[in-house]
């Protein structure tokens, strides 16, 4: 393999045809000596390619396995210049957590599934919304209950549904309890604004 001479004064394209010649030249063993500092030439090829697989796993690897994280600094996968989204786990629970610029948003081209075999819980120190291009639903195996400051106000059961306190309107006109009979059917919409109105007074 002959000398490379590649003056500090070479263009960029000078110096971008000597590395591909250079390139070329260790590309084919039958160019290199039969030895490099003593060392038989096909040791060091090995060794470069075991330090290449080396890189490659650690870079590059199928698998990132941490340890259980013990504080901000260790053990997480961190995002943004001020380490703004974090995922990690404690040794008891995991966590996305998002404390920097803008919202945590969590998109799909289709559906977005939420699933637990226990609970699912979702809570907020301001608005939590709620929507879809179709129909939003909340479904659960032994009932729904939507609460206030922890008293549940809504529920649904396998047989119905349950009020728990007044029914009022969005400006506050309609105030009172509803209790509505047993009947085992239906409450046609006909009419009904009206005998609401008369019950309630």
């Amino acid at each position: 393999m002959a000398d490379r001479n590649a003056p500090a004064s070479f263009t960029f394209e000078e110096w971008r045809v000597e590395f591909n010649e250079l390139a070329t030249d260790v590309g084919d063993i039958a160019n290199l000596p039969a030895t490099v500092n003593g060392n038989a030439v096909t040791d060091v090829i090995e060794a470069v390619q075991q330090l290449e697989l080396a890189l490659s796993t650690v870079m590059f690897p199928t698998v990132i396995d941490f340890d259980d994280s013990t504080g901000v600094g260790s053990e997480r996968i961190k995002f943004g210049d001020d380490d703004d989204l974090q995922i990690y786990h404690d040794g008891s629970h995991s966590y996305v957590n998002h404390n920097g610029t803008g919202d945590l948003l969590i998109t799909g081209n289709n559906d977005v599934d939420v699933t637990a075999t226990t609970d699912i819980g979702i809570t907020g120190g301001g608005d939590i919304s709620m929507s879809g291009g179709g129909n939003v639903l909340v479904n659960g195996v032994t009932g729904v209950d939507v609460q206030y400051n922890g008293t549940t106000r809504f529920s649904s059961t396998n047989t119905g549904l349950g009020i728990n306190g007044d029914i009022v309107d969005s400006s506050g006109g309609m105030t009172g309890s509803l209790t509505l009979p047993n009947l085992g059917g239906t409450i046609a919409t006909e009419g009904f604004g009206i005998a609401l109105a008369i019950a309630l007074g």
